[in-house]
């Protein structure tokens, strides 16, 4: 009746770690759903161009692979293994900041400043797919570089990554 609590159930999962695991599905759904949305608009006074996130966005899907791949390693490992894995995502992280922004800055100013178009082009900006799929390239490796959420020990001043 009132006997003792069997301990067969895990333990529950840290919140660092479900925390984790939503801001990869997050990421995920982000990237999965830019392709299925406009990537760029390109606005001409007789006409408006709208590439596809599925003709545009291609590209940068083997490093939204990757990062989930370093992402998943860094958030089902513990000790000394997830320290690698989580700084292989804080690299995929600062690399895809760097990437993404420049990248699309780069696309941007080449776009705008073409002299076969400059009479006729009105504006052109990214669409909403672009800065979805954007969004979700930082959330994925952002999930596997999270910390683990540990105080320090007696005597230790700064946190170990």
């Amino acid at each position: 009746m009132g006997g003792p609590a069997t301990t067969d159930s895990p333990p529950p999962r840290p919140p660092w770690r479900r925390t984790g695991w939503a801001i990869l599905t997050v990421g995920v759904l982000l990237v999965v759903a830019a392709f299925w949305l406009p990537a760029w608009r390109t606005v001409y006074p007789d006409r408006t161009d709208v590439t596809p996130g599925s003709k545009e966005l291609g590209w940068a899907l083997p490093f939204a692979v990757t990062a989930a791949v370093f992402a998943t390693l860094s958030l089902v490992n513990v000790g000394p293994a997830r320290r690698i894995w989580r700084q292989a995502s804080l690299g995929m992280l600062i690399s895809n900041a760097l990437a993404c922004g420049s990248i699309t800055g780069v696309y941007w100013y080449f776009e705008a400043e073409d002299p076969y178009v400059e009479q006729e082009l009105l504006s052109t900006r990214p669409g909403a797919g672009l800065l979805l799929a954007l969004l979700g390239y930082l959330l994925i490796p952002l999930a596997g570089a999270l910390p683990n959420g540990r105080a320090p020990g007696p005597g230790v001043t700064s946190p170990r990554l």
